[in-house]
């Protein structure tokens, strides 16, 4: 009787234990895959861009004032940093030698002239042939250009301003012989500057002639407004940099040439795709973000898409390549993903609201 005691107690307990256990596989919630993650939306932003700048001034003109011919220079009418206008005499070298040559040439002129009316004179008569007038015309034309080159080289005896400005130093004193190849002094008209500047190549569409900025020199803290007047021809091949010339105006800013000079160069604004730089992987040299596909139905996957990117503006970068405004990427969780995952979305974040809306 025992026996059949214990057999059912048993059999109870092993009843009990498979219902429990049924009971509990019944009622055991399942488990999700989804990986949870925030979301943003590929934006579409006002980008404010600009260059840096740094470089040399030089003038509007600058010369190095030579002598024409060599000899001993006679006269030194002015000083070293004194303005001059253009066309003023500056150094005189010794002509008397010149001078007695022109002279020579236009009394040998004067002697063909005279032979040439003579002729004139008897050709009517038949006592000369039309040769010989003809020849003697030829005289005097041969002569007034010995002429004009006497005088020419008489002219080159002085040494005259090009153009308005300021001399640099002049170290040249009265019987000190020079070659045509010394520089006497230097002559600069900085009325304005032009400041030439490489800049990268990829920004060349955004260079517009007449485009302006203002920049700054280690001469002063005054701000130099700094004008683009043109833009080089053709791009260098090894540095993919093109050349720009800006122009400044002198009369205020009062730089001296050669000055260093530094700024940016704002660039024209555009509407561009933006992204938060959270939502980019960088693995390599690949960029990439995830993009949420299936927004439609309960199980949502995620999209491995390479992307090209341009200028960092803040906490947003610039998308050039591989998104388009308005599709919904993964902002926070990047790190768990994968291509094709399965996500659920717990928020989803306006990053283009002004900081602290976010």
């Amino acid at each position: 009787m025992k026996k059949y005691a214990l057999i059912a107690v048993i059999l109870s307990i092993a009843g009990f234990s498979a219902f429990s256990l049924h009971t509990t596989e019944k009622e055991a919630p399942k488990v999700s895959s989804a990986l949870t993650v925030d979301t943003t939306f590929a934006g579409q932003d006002t980008l404010e861009r600009s260059v840096h700048m740094l470089g040399n001034t030089f003038a509007h003109q600058s010369v190095d004032i030579k002598p024409e011919e060599k000899g001993k220079v006679s006269k030194v009418l002015v000083k070293s940093g004194e303005e001059v206008k253009k066309g003023q005499l500056l150094f005189l070298l010794d002509d008397r030698h010149q001078r007695a040559v022109v002279q020579r040439e236009a009394a040998s002129l004067k002697e063909l002239q005279r032979q040439h009316s003579n002729l004139l004179r008897l050709l009517p008569n038949g006592a000369v042939p039309q040769g010989d007038v003809d020849a003697a015309l030829a005289n005097v034309e041969m002569q007034k250009a010995e002429l004009d080159l006497a005088r020419a080289t008489l002219q080159d005896k002085r040494v005259t301003a090009p153009f308005s400005g300021t001399l640099g130093l002049v170290d040249i004193t009265i019987g000190q012989n020079v070659e045509s190849e010394s520089v006497l002094t230097t002559l600069d008209d900085s009325s304005h500057l032009r400041l030439n500047v490489a800049l990268p190549a990829k920004y060349l569409r955004q260079l517009k002639v007449g485009q302006t900025t203002n920049l700054s020199s280690i001469e002063g803290a005054k701000s130099v407004k700094a004008t683009l007047t043109s833009l080089d021809s053709r791009v260098n091949s090894q540095t993919q940099n093109i050349q720009v010339q800006f122009r400044i105006d002198n009369d205020e800013a009062d730089l001296t040439p050669g000055s260093l000079v530094l700024g940016e160069l704002p660039l024209p604004t555009q509407a561009e795709v933006t992204v938060p730089l959270q939502s980019v992987v960088y693995r390599g040299h690949e960029r990439f973000v995830y993009v949420v596909q299936d927004s439609k139905v309960e199980k949502r996957h995620v999209e491995k898409r390479t992307v090209t990117l341009g200028e960092r503006t803040g906490e947003k970068v610039q998308v050039l390549e591989g998104l388009q405004v308005g599709e919904e990427i993964v902002y926070r969780g990047t790190v768990k993903l994968r291509e094709n995952a399965e996500v659920e979305v717990i928020e989803t974040v306006d990053t283009h609201l002004p900081s602290g809306d976010v």
